[in-house]
């Protein structure tokens, strides 16, 4: 049974936009956890997981969860259909490419107003720069942190427009 070229086309086109898509999405993932040491400034995330191999690794941990959520993300987002006509302007979509941006600014926003509310209003009485304290403690808040973007950066991209 072999495959027609209008179908290796559209498999080509799709699995194209989805590696751009996901490049993309991690980039803004990697700015969003470099922003984290802006958003939480008396929580050094970095310095304090540095050496520590549970700390580190929650991290890489958290980050592969992000990356896994953000390709399957990438893989479902508007796909192709088997037998639609492959067209390579629909390689590129604005309005999603916007979304994306809107919720990771959205996201950045709700880490740092988490962060004033925790840590500055303590409603529940503890102080959130105590995790600062310990490495594994930091590795988790990152680990929360990775999750919390990649869920975020996964439901703009397969909102319905």
């Amino acid at each position: 049974m072999a495959m027609g070229s209008e179908f290796l086309i559209t498999f080509l086109l799709w699995f194209a936009r989805a590696f751009v898509t996901s490049l993309i999405c991690l980039f803004l993932g990697y700015l969003g956890i470099r922003s984290l040491d802006y958003i939480t400034t008396k929580i050094t995330e970095f310095k304090t997981i540095k050496g520590d191999p549970l700390g580190t690794g929650l991290f890489v941990s958290g980050f592969l969860i992000f990356a896994g959520i953000v390709f399957y993300g990438s893989m479902v987002e508007n796909p192709f259909y088997i037998g639609q006509t492959a067209i390579p302007s629909a390689l590129l979509n604005i309005e999603r490419f916007i979304i994306v941006l809107l919720s990771f600014g959205v996201s950045l926003f709700f880490g740092w107003l988490f962060y004033v509310v925790f840590a500055k209003l303590t409603p529940f009485g503890i102080d959130l720069d105590d995790v600062n304290k310990s490495p594994v403690a930091v590795g988790v808040f990152l680990f929360g942190y990775e999750v919390f973007l990649g869920l975020i950066i996964y439901a703009s991209l397969v909102i319905p427009l």
